[in-house]
Order: structure tokens, then C-alpha cells, then sequence
């Protein structure tokens, strides 16, 4: 569907807010969940890009997009009123559990674009949001939810190799039940190690390259826990969001 440029705002070098009027995508979007843009109305580049779902709410659809190849450079030479072809929502997002008052989240670079709406659906249901974010390098990145960490429990950690002990750090002055993450595969690795000897739920939202973003394409296949065994499920279609019990991580 058809999606209008409204505001571009620049929050570093490589990473740019894009807001879009689209009620259609906004009014029925949920955190975790993402769109697959079209760049550009012409065979090359031929596939469409899928991001994250940033924000979104009355009738307004933001995007969190870091500028790293020829997609998201041509993104940047959009200007105000750019009509973009964007395919949305899709993929099941973030699931929030009765009981789980206090929460936390990890972030890591552009992995935190979903933080944004998921921090806003937590907020309105009552939770205890506690968050961390890395690497330290990126934290310029969090001036774009500047308005909602300033009401939680945030902290900043220097990298992955950190992350263990700063979810102590939470994990003692909280009764965390639940974990969401988003990053870099090797962050969500250690998340979802760390909460599984822990015995902590985790939802992590996997990124993976989607060519279709409908389950078509079958380009974006993980492996996942069945048993004893594993089957491969669909990033775009049955995630990309996954307890992290389930995901098999390869080493």
C-alpha cells in the first residue's frame, strides 16, 4: 500500500527517523512486528527491505533505518511527500504475559528500533520496564526514545562482553520474569543463554535476510526446537519473534 513521507529527522550519521502517513499499516501494527519498503519503483534494487516497526500511531508509521547498502542509501535521497509502496504489518511480534510485572529489555545498535513501540505497549499495560543498551558507541541512537527512558530503569553497557554482569546487576534489584531482546545475533545468543540458565522467559526478535517478508521466498529459515529435535520455521512468517528456549543458535 501506498505510504507518504511526512518527516525525516537524522539522529546520527547512519541512522535517520523516517514517519509516514499510513493509517492502514499503523492502525493495525504491534511491536515486534515489521514492513517490507520498496525502495524504489524500478527493477533494481529488486527486492524489498524489511525494517522494524519503530512507532506507530494515529495514522502515523515510523522507521528506525540505519544507512549500510544500497537500499537504505537510496532511502536517503527521499524528501517530504516521497509516496513509498510499503507491505505491512508483518510477522508476529512481542507477547505480553499476565503476571510478568517486572520486565526487561536489550537493545543492541539498530536491534533497538522495536524497543520503541514495545516500550510504549508495556507502559500502557502496567509493567516495570527495566533496559539495557549497547554498545556504548551506538548510544547516540537512544536520543530517539530520549522521552520514553527517561521514565524507566536504563542503563548503558559498554559491549556484549558486559552484558552478563549488568544483567545481574538487574536481575538482583528486580524480579525480572520476562526478557526481550533484539541485536546482533551474537547479543541474542548471550540473552537467551544467560536467561535460559537462569530459567527467565525470553522473547528474542531474530533478523535475518527476508527477501519476500510473506513465506514465499523461504530465504529466511531457522532453526528451531522441536523435542528432542528441530524443525526450520520461517523468520518472516512464523516470527521474527521466538522464545529464546526454542531458537538453536549456531555457533
Amino acid at each position: 500500500m501506498k505510504a507518504v513521507l511526512k518527516e525525516k529527522i537524522k539522529y546520527s550519521e547512519k541512522d535517520s527517523l523516517y514517519v509516514f502517513e499510513c493509517p492502514e499499516i499503523a492502525d493495525a501494527a504491534h511491536a515486534g512486528q515489521f514492513v517490507e519498503v520498496r525502495v524504489k519503483a524500478d527493477v533494481k534494487p529488486f527486492l524489498r527491505r524489511p525494517i522494524s516497526i519503530f512507532d506507530a500511531a494515529d495514522g502515523k508509521l515510523s522507521l528506525l533505518v540505519r544507512t549500510v547498502g544500497e537500499g537504505t542509501r537510496i532511502m536517503e535521497e527521499w524528501t517530504g511527500g516521497e509516496e513509498v509502496d510499503i507491505l505491512g504489518p508483518l510477522g508476529n511480534g512481542f507477547s505480553l504475559e499476565e503476571g510478568n510485572e517486572d520486565v526487561l529489555l536489550v537493545g543492541g545498535g539498530i536491534g533497538a528500533a522495536p524497543m520503541n513501540l514495545l516500550i510504549k505497549t508495556l507502559a500502557a499495560a502496567g509493567k516495570k520496564i527495566h533496559m539495557i543498551f549497547l554498545p556504548k558507541r551506538d548510544q547516540a541512537l537512544m536520543e530517539s526514545m530520549a522521552d520514553l527512558t527517561a521514565n524507566i530503569d536504563y542503563v548503558v553497557c559498554e559491549n556484549r562482553h558486559g552484558l552478563p554482569a549488568a544483567m545481574d546487576q538487574m536481575t538482583e534489584k528486580a524480579d525480572i520474569k520476562m526478557v526481550y531482546c533484539c541485536g546482533p545475533t551474537p547479543l541474542m545468543k548471550t540473552v537467551a543463554d544467560y536467561c535460559n540458565a537462569k530459567d527467565i522467559e525470553s522473547q528474542i526478535s531474530l533478523e535475518e535476510r527476508m527477501g519476500c517478508g510473506i513465506g514465499l521466498c523461504i530465504g529466511c529459515v531457522v532453526a528451531i526446537k522441536s523435542g528432542d529435535d528441530f524443525e526450520y520455521k520461517k523468520v518472516c512468517q512464523d516470527g521474527p519473534v521466538f522464545s529464546g528456549k526454542e531458537v538453536l543458535f549456531s555457533e
